[in-house]
């Protein structure tokens, strides 16, 4: 840099504090200006930080003199941080370097939100140095608050970060508001299928199932129907089991586990096969023998897990497994059977 370049001394107020509290518009140019602005808003406001970035401009201003030419000067934004300010900020620029044409800037700031602007300034002038001013006594908490700041809109912007920042403690909030101190259990529940979800690479096939029931709704009544059926079919074998399974927790949990199936299995069963059913007939790609050998051989399935669980909590005895087992091999014959034809 040489001594003949020219140089602007710029503060930037990007949400126009100067103009909300002190009342002065911009741009503001020139060192007794700046210096009046400075004072007008110490004097609304005197917490304000931009107050400091402006006295700071002063000075920066008395230093480069000495050697080069240069002048000073304040732009002021809107309210509204974002495309008003910045629009309002690129207009008093272009006013200021009309003014004086600098060859370099030197940007004075109180804070990473006036720095935004950068881009905006670069575009116009080249940017010789960029001296912040922070209050010492709240430098670090500044920083982590932008940091913070801008950590959050960023998450906002993402749809798959929101929904675990937000999604699922906005889940938590109302589990708990709802159930109280039981909702707590309900919250570890969704967290947990959240995690099971994500862990295993599940969330294509549950898409699916929200596409699928979307288009059903729309195009294929009929199966709607039998998934709203499958649905309820499903609450009501999970609150079956669950009611089972607690009545049986004391003896152990292998006869827990085993009271649940044999309470929730044949509903299950239904579910399952409500949905198949629905699914396949509004679809028409599938003969009506064909939707039944499926139907039959869950019903095989189903059959013999309801017995094994059933011998397992000794509510039958060892025949009766036995027989669910042969009759289970003749229900499967009978399936293959009538997909065979």
């Amino acid at each position: 840099m040489q001594n003949k370049d020219r140089i602007l001394v710029l503060c930037v107020d990007r949400d126009n504090d100067i103009g909300e509290k002190a009342n002065i518009s911009g741009p503001i140019i020139g060192k007794e200006n700046v210096i009046k602005a400075a004072v007008g808003l110490g004097l609304a406001d005197p917490e304000d930080s931009d107050t400091n970035a402006i006295f700071q401009t002063a000075r920066v201003f008395e230093e480069l003199k000495k050697e080069h030419p240069v002048e000073v000067a304040i732009l002021t934004g809107h309210k509204r941080v974002g495309m008003d300010s910045d629009k309002e900020v690129t207009k008093q620029l272009d006013e200021v370097l009309s003014n004086f044409k600098a060859d370099y800037v030197v940007l004075v700031t109180d804070g990473a939100e006036d720095e935004h602007v950068l881009p905006i300034i670069q575009s116009k002038v080249p940017i010789l140095s960029v001296n912040r001013v922070v209050v010492k006594q709240s430098e670090k908490l500044e920083s982590t608050y932008y940091k913070v700041k801008d950590f959050i809109d960023d998450s906002l912007e993402n749809p798959k970060l929101s929904r675990i920042l937000f999604g699922l403690p906005s889940m938590a909030l109302i589990l708990y508001a709802l159930f109280g101190i039981d909702g707590w259990r309900l919250i570890v529940g969704v967290v947990g299928a959240y995690l099971f979800v994500k862990g295993f690479k599940l969330e294509k096939y549950f898409t699916s199932v929200f596409n699928e029931l979307g288009s059903s709704f729309t195009r294929r009544r009929f199966a709607f129907f039998s998934y709203v059926v499958a649905i309820a079919l499903g609450i009501l074998a999970s609150f079956r089991g669950y009611t089972v399974f607690l009545e049986w927790y004391d003896i152990g949990i292998v006869e827990s586990i085993a009271a649940y199936v044999s309470a929730s299995v044949y509903f299950y069963f239904a579910a399952l096969a409500a949905a198949w059913i629905g699914r396949n007939i509004s679809l028409k790609h599938r003969s009506a023998k064909k939707i039944s050998s499926v139907v039959i051989f869950g019903f095989a399935v189903s059959l013999v897990v309801y017995n094994a669980s059933m011998l397992i909590i000794q509510e039958v005895i060892m025949f009766n497994f036995f027989f669910s087992i042969v009759f289970g091999f003749a229900l499967l014959f009978v399936a293959l059977l009538l997909e065979w034809k």
